[in-house]
């Protein structure tokens, strides 16, 4: 009975179901989404030191010492010293600014001037997460922490552009399937499949303005930023069917 009446209310406002009974085709459209968060293809961060001493000897000496450090705080997170390169970072900058400024302050004082030498190295992570460990480790430490940066997987992004389609094709035939359930029909074929629809509003935006409705403006944001630096990858199709 349910069935039933749900099939008699439905064809009173979509054309062609109550003759869809009869063995004639009911279309029936559907929006799909698929999606993937695709983790980042290299995590790099800058730290920066200066070693110090009273000739140029102790102030590498020093230098060497605390690159030591930096060897043993990525050890205590299971990675190795290959994660340290020699890469150019902005960090770099930044320490000769205070190192010329220690320089001026020794000068202005009778006590003999301290030999300083500035070092930055770029460390090299695949995940977001061991770049804050070791952040907050060396940060605590009192080393210069500069720009932490994920770059994005390229390969992994174009092969995850060609999964969510595929996933978006099965959530609408899923859906499909439902209505066909619902209605008493079965699912005949595949009529048309579109990527932007055939209105002023394209299946990825129709499908963000559901979003901000149901969930806010908020939820629309969390659907494109990741706290582990992932690229978001999603995609709306609009898949014409034929029930029968």
């Amino acid at each position: 009975m349910r069935t039933k009446s749900f099939v008699l209310a439905l064809a009173l406002i979509v054309p062609g179901v109550a003759s869809a009974q009869g063995g004639q085709p009911v279309t029936l459209e559907i929006v799909g989404n698929g999606w993937a968060d695709v983790k980042p293809g290299k995590v790099t961060l800058e730290v920066g030191y200066i070693g110090k001493g009273k000739t140029e000897a102790e102030a590498k000496r020093d230098s060497a010492a605390l690159l030591a450090k930096i060897e043993e705080t990525l050890k205590a997170q299971g990675l190795s010293a290959a994660a340290i390169t020699n890469g150019e970072v902005d960090s770099l900058s930044k320490l000769r600014a205070e190192q010329m400024q220690t320089e001026d302050a020794d000068s202005a004082s009778d006590a003999a001037p301290i030999v300083t030498d500035a070092q930055a190295r770029l460390l090299i992570f695949s995940t977001t997460a061991q770049a804050d460990a070791v952040k907050e480790k060396l940060h605590a430490m009192d080393f210069t922490i500069g720009t932490l940066s994920a770059q994005p997987d390229i390969a992994g992004v174009d092969a995850a552009f060609k999964q969510v389609k595929a996933m978006a094709l099965r959530n609408a035939r899923a859906d499909a399937e439902l209505y066909a359930k619902e209605m008493g029909l079965r699912v005949a074929r595949v009529v048309r499949i579109s990527e932007t629809g055939s209105g002023p509003i394209t299946p990825g935006l129709q499908t963000k303005l559901e979003l901000a409705m149901s969930q806010g403006p908020q939820a629309v944001f969390r659907s494109f930023k990741r706290e582990d630096a992932s690229t978001h990858v999603e995609k709306a199709l609009v898949v014409t069917f034929e029930l029968q």
